[in-house]
């Protein structure tokens, strides 16, 4: 009874030792290898690290949780997949890449990582080597150069078309504007003639009248009175011997009158009618209420002895009739 429970305990204690002899076995037949593809670099520059793990092809092994950093101011840019290549000898052969930079100089080390190894029910942990690297800044330049220009960029079509769409709009608007104001406001000419429906002496005569009606110079508007007279006049001489008065002196029209039908006692007569109006235009003379009242007076009766006669009409469109009969008879 004694000698079976001391062997027992003896198979027992065999297969504790058997049990860790093979755990060590199998963990020291996993090999992990962590590198840098170089152990100094430039501020800035991105370093390669790699994870090798060669493994009996049962074993199974799991790679370090890697996230944005591998300690202080190392940061991870890029992690890999686990690549798998298994070799002729039984043996696989794990790796994964990591990018990885710093922005800042100085030495720098990554730390120990651990890769953990199933061996038979339990997991094992084997862990790599720390590494050291520097990183350096970039060599100043002290080569002192000419200050480039500014580089033109090329306009692009999509950079002028606004401009393009916005030109043609205005225009468009500005010719809509124009159209409108056409057809609303049509242009009218700036001087309208008038068909003349009455005579120039009839037109004088009954211009005179109204006047001597209402006797300005009795209101004191002397100088208004004696403008409408003379410009009644003007008027007048225009229509009726075709000689532009409304633009000359007194002294021209009495000159152009000369060549005229006028007769000398109405020239006369409308001479001093004239002067004296340019003295209350002009010399601020004020003659008294009768001769002012007497002046339309002799403006009327200068239209009646100077208005073309309706004999002189007949007589004048008979000569003109007969003319071109008597010079065929001539010849």
């Amino acid at each position: 009874m004694i000698f079976r429970t001391l062997y027992k305990l003896l198979e027992f204690l065999v297969a504790v030792v058997l049990i860790f002899c093979f755990r060590g076995m199998v963990a020291q037949d996993v090999s992990l290898k962590v590198a840098l593809d170089t152990n100094k670099a430039l501020i800035g520059d991105q370093l390669k690290l790699s994870i090798t793990v060669d493994k009996p092809v049962p074993a199974k092994v799991e790679f370090p949780q890697l996230h944005n950093s591998l300690g202080h101011k190392i940061e991870i840019i890029e992690i890999s997949s686990v690549d798998t290549m298994t070799n002729a000898g039984g043996r696989m052969l794990l790796s994964q890449h990591l990018l990885v930079t710093v922005f800042d100089t100085g030495f720098y080390t990554i730390p120990a990582l651990d890769v953990a190894v199933l061996t038979g029910q339990e997991w094992d942990t084997i862990q790599s080597r720390p590494l050291i690297f520097e990183i350096v800044s970039l060599p100043a330049d002290t080569t002192l150069r000419e200050i480039k220009p500014n580089l033109k960029a090329p306009v692009s079509m999509a950079e002028i078309y606004p401009y393009i769409l916005g030109a043609a709009l205005v225009a468009l608007l500005s010719w809509l504007l124009v159209y409108y104001v056409k057809k609303k406001y049509a242009l009218k000419p700036l001087i309208t003639y008038k068909t003349r429906t009455e005579a120039p002496d009839e037109l004088a005569l009954r211009q005179l009248e109204q006047l001597r009606d209402d006797k300005p110079w009795l209101q004191k508007q002397v100088k208004l009175y004696y403008i409408n007279l003379t410009g009644i006049l003007r008027e007048y001489i225009e229509g009726r011997f075709n000689i532009m008065a409304m633009e000359q002196t007194t002294d021209e029209i009495l000159d152009a009158l000369k060549s005229t039908a006028c007769k000398e006692s109405d020239r006369r007569l409308l001479s001093g009618l004239l002067r004296l109006a340019d003295l209350v235009k002009f010399a601020k003379v004020v003659p008294d209420q009768t001769e002012n009242a007497d002046q339309v007076e002799k403006a009327i009766v200068f239209v009646q002895n100077s208005a073309e006669k309706q004999a002189d009409i007949v007589e004048t469109a008979a000569a003109t009739t007969h003319q071109p009969l008597s010079s065929n008879a001539n010849s």
